[in-house]
């Protein structure tokens, strides 16, 4: 019995999780959670009293647990709702702990490095796993942060400002030092990096449009990719690269000297 009873709020949980991912918190329905879990709706009112216990339990499948059935105190059924209040409180302190970038904050902070592509592959992959494995929770919080303010407080200033913040840091630090190509502007440097990193971390998998590869292989192609455009690498026959190529106005006065 408590074995089914597990089973069935682990199944409840990640079809509130789909559920609000898909249609976000104003329109999902708990009809559209029982049917998306196989249950009838009385069925489901018996693990969970309402749609913002459900969503509670869906944030709390995406952000902490992704077994819930577990660890629920399956004799306290159904799950009550604590509040909006008390969930930007839990869903503050996941974040907190969770969105952490240590390498590239030390590569704010630190002078010239020895290797600036080893540097770049290390911030690159830094966030590729950091993604990757927060896929969930940004989903729903892409979904559903616009329709609920607390939430998207919490996403804006603990998650995408921090991070876009440093990494447009040490563009401007890298470009200072002149490692990266001076003609860029960090932020759009920044956020094109981060973009690139996200679909290819998160994305990719959900898109039946493309084809797929494994993470390894998107891994080395965001690095491969981020070096080049921080580096001022491009790629051949494109018009940037035609304009960087052309010699400069000494080059072809020294020419001309050579060849008369």
């Amino acid at each position: 019995m408590r074995r089914k009873q597990s089973e069935k709020l682990t199944a409840i949980a990640a079809a509130a999780l789909a559920v609000f991912t898909r249609d976000g918190f104003a329109a999902a329905q708990v009809a559209d959670i029982a049917r998306e879990a196989g249950l009838s709706v009385g069925t489901l009112y018996l693990y969970a009293d309402g749609k913002q216990a459900l969503f509670e339990l869906a944030l709390r499948v995406a952000a902490l647990e992704p077994d819930p059935g577990r660890n629920v105190d399956l004799a306290a059924l159904p799950l009550r709702a604590r509040g909006m209040e008390a969930t930007a409180l839990v869903l503050d302190d996941v974040i907190g702990r969770r969105a952490r970038w240590p390498v590239l904050k030390a590569a704010v902070r630190a002078g010239a490095p020895r290797d600036v592509d080893s540097e770049i592959a290390a911030i690159v992959g830094e966030l590729f796993d950091l993604l990757s494995g927060a896929g969930a929770v940004i989903w729903l919080f892409d979904r559903c942060a616009w329709e609920l303010p607390w939430m998207r407080d919490i996403y804006l200033d603990r998650m995408r400002a921090p991070y876009f913040g440093d990494l447009a840091r040490y563009v401007r630090r890298r470009r200072k030092l002149g490692h990266f190509d001076s003609g860029k502007q960090a932020a759009a440097v920044s956020r094109a990096v981060v973009e690139m990193v996200a679909w290819m971390a998160m994305h990719h998998a959900r898109d039946p449009g493309t084809v797929q590869f494994d993470a390894a292989a998107a891994r080395r192609a965001c690095v491969a990719i981020a070096c080049g455009g921080l580096l001022g690498r491009t790629l051949r026959g494109s018009d940037d690269g035609a304009r960087r190529r052309a010699p400069s106005r000494r080059g072809r006065d020294r020419r001309a000297a050579m060849s008369a």
